[in-house]
């Protein structure tokens, strides 16, 4: 039998598949897999009110100077719309909404793995530890979590946990969550620009 028809190529992101009913290959997929994990972490750490003190003061600079992160907001959104463009790729309510769930993903993520859980390991478990312990333990975490949840290549969650222990880096530079999210989206566009569409989109 055509190796083809029983088994999904790899995609450039994503680890091939005996079973296509495994294949992430719809964002709903996406959404039920990645976000909903993501999301119930992220909103389960602002359970503890340390957290919640550490994000509002992580966020100063956006309440300061909301017109300057709105309107980097919308140079970002209009970058990824001549990005679109510039590549032929079609830009419907779809495209829109996905734009937005990276924006939303990219708010979960930051709160939950660059923010909270670095915070959580080190009041908690890791007292007796470096508090970079903690970073490097929630990025591996971060990084594990796309393996399984998007099924991402090993080499690919390799590269996601040295882009978040950047980005931990870079939020312990600024203490600004709103700049890294900011460039958590960006970052996530660039890497994936477009929804799930069908099994071929990966390829």
């Amino acid at each position: 039998m055509n190796k083809s028809i029983t088994s999904i190529s790899e995609g450039r992101l994503q680890r091939a598949s005996q079973n296509p009913a495994t294949y992430i290959s719809k964002f709903r997929q996406v959404l039920l897999r990645h976000g909903t994990t993501m999301s119930l972490i992220s909103f389960g750490c602002m359970l503890y009110p340390i957290v919640l003190v550490a994000l509002f003061s992580s966020l100063d600079n956006l309440f300061s100077n909301i017109n300057r992160y709105a309107l980097v907001g919308l140079g970002l959104g209009f970058f990824m719309f001549l990005y679109l463009r510039l590549f032929s790729k079609e830009l419907n309510y779809r495209q829109i909404f996905w734009i937005g769930y990276l924006l939303f993903i990219s708010i979960v993520e930051e709160i939950g793995f660059r923010l909270s859980l670095p915070i959580l390991f080190s009041d908690s478990f890791l007292k007796e530890y470096n508090f970079l312990f903690g970073i490097f333990l929630s990025n591996l975490l971060f990084a594990s979590l796309h393996y399984f949840t998007l099924r991402w290549k090993l080499k690919v969650c390799i590269f996601t946990f040295l882009g978040g222990i950047g980005l931990s880096r870079l939020f312990y530079v600024t203490e600004d969550l709103a700049l890294i999210i900011l460039v958590h989206w960006a970052i996530t566009f660039l890497n994936t620009p477009t929804a799930p569409n069908n099994i071929s989109t990966e390829k």
